[in-house]
């Protein structure tokens, strides 16, 4: 007796089972590509038209911030920054000046990461040298700017291009990492 309950109710269990995926629309047996994450996150706050200081312990300004827009995500250190314009007072008084399409500033990291049509200006021996790319990586503290895309260099004297770079602004050093193509016209 317990046995035919037993049977009965294991075969009611598959019986129910097989309705409820015959019942059930395909749909529920794929899966989801996106995760439950948004596409675009919304920011928890933001504030528009911004210009921020940041300066030294000695009272000296390290740099200045300007964007149409920043926006801020509860819980990160990073902004994410719309057509950011990052001015720098490098050592010895030579200004920096970075603008790109958007960016994100990890203030923790002391990194600025610029995207789209980055332009860079950078003032190298008294003469004014023009970095374009389409990404960059600015170290604030150790005054370092790096990418891996393609680049044009373009100064007073020289004309250069190649994909990859490395900058030490205190040092004044450029390392290039490949196709290398330099056109330079001595005074």
């Amino acid at each position: 007796m317990i046995r035919q309950a037993l049977l009965t109710f294991i075969l009611a269990l598959m019986v129910g089972g097989f309705l409820l995926i015959w019942d059930s629309p395909p749909e529920s047996f794929i899966r989801q590509k996106g995760g439950q994450f948004e596409k675009d996150p919304r920011a928890d706050s933001y504030m528009n038209e911004i210009t921020s200081r940041r300066f030294s312990a000695a009272g000296t300004e390290k740099f200045s911030l300007s964007s149409p827009r920043i926006e801020f995500f509860e819980g990160s250190s990073v902004l994410t920054i719309v057509e950011p314009r990052f001015l720098t007072q490098q050592a010895l008084g030579k200004p920096l000046n970075l603008q790109a399409t958007q960016g994100q500033l990890n203030s923790d990291l002391g990194v600025l990461d610029l995207d789209g049509n980055v332009r860079a200006d950078i003032n190298s021996n008294g003469d004014l040298a023009v970095l374009t790319t389409e990404r960059l990586t600015y170290l604030i503290d150790s005054n370092i700017a790096k990418t891996d895309s393609s680049f044009k260099l373009l100064s007073p004297q020289s004309d250069i291009s190649g994909s990859g770079l490395h900058i030490d602004l205190n040092k004044e050093t450029f390392i290039i990492k490949s196709n290398v193509r330099v056109i330079h016209e001595p005074i």
